[in-house]
């Protein structure tokens, strides 16, 4: 009897062991961060608005097949710049947008997005994951077209809306503030975003 079950559970083990060793393993795809990037745009409650870039320091994304199945990126952002103003006025507000009035960054110097559920097929799907900014993490969830072709994705999300008063970004916030008129800054600010990522 007993070598009957212990001959049972060598076959079992040797089943989940071969099992193990012939699923096919994920393909995860490294972040290029010098081909990918993060535009952003920020408006006033006049109608007015500033854009810029954000960089991104490292990331990754994982597939099951044609399927996404997971991945992560983090955004360095100390690397803010902007792009509609020129010289020392895109500087100061550069340096602006980093301060505790903003992001932070002395304290908070990256931002990280983790792809906690990913649903579609072909190239349009649908991502939800973890936006974490200033130490603060909130569930976002965006469309997006991915494109996989070889040992290469391609994936865009246009216009993500952020809700900057989520995250402790308060600066010129209409629902916090009172009396601030044209001066008001719009609490949504939204990203264009484009990952290039090779295995």
């Amino acid at each position: 009897m007993k070598r009957t079950i212990s001959s049972t559970l060598f076959s079992v083990a040797l089943l989940v062991t071969f099992y193990a060793f012939t699923l096919p393993a994920a393909d995860v795809f490294k972040v290029d961060t010098t081909k990918s990037k993060i535009a952003w745009t920020g408006r006033n409650v006049a109608g007015g608005k500033h854009t810029g870039e954000i960089g991104i320091s490292q990331g990754d994304l994982t597939f099951d097949g044609d399927k996404l199945t997971g991945g992560s990126f983090t955004i360095d952002i100390n690397a803010i710049t902007v792009t509609d103003l020129t010289g020392d006025r895109a500087a100061r507000l550069a340096n602006h947008l980093k301060s505790e009035d903003f992001f932070d960054a002395p304290k908070f110097g990256t931002a990280v997005f983790k792809v906690t559920k990913a649903g579609g097929s072909g190239s349009d799907w649908s991502i939800t994951g973890d936006l974490t900014i200033k130490g603060i993490t909130k569930p976002i969830t965006f469309p997006a077209t991915i494109h996989q072709s070889g040992d290469m994705v391609h994936a865009i999300a246009k216009e993500v809306k952020i809700d900057r008063t989520q995250f402790d970004i308060k600066y010129r916030s209409g629902n916090f503030f009172s009396g601030l008129g044209d001066r008001a800054i719009s609490d949504e600010f939204q990203l264009d975003i484009e990952i290039v990522a090779v295995k």
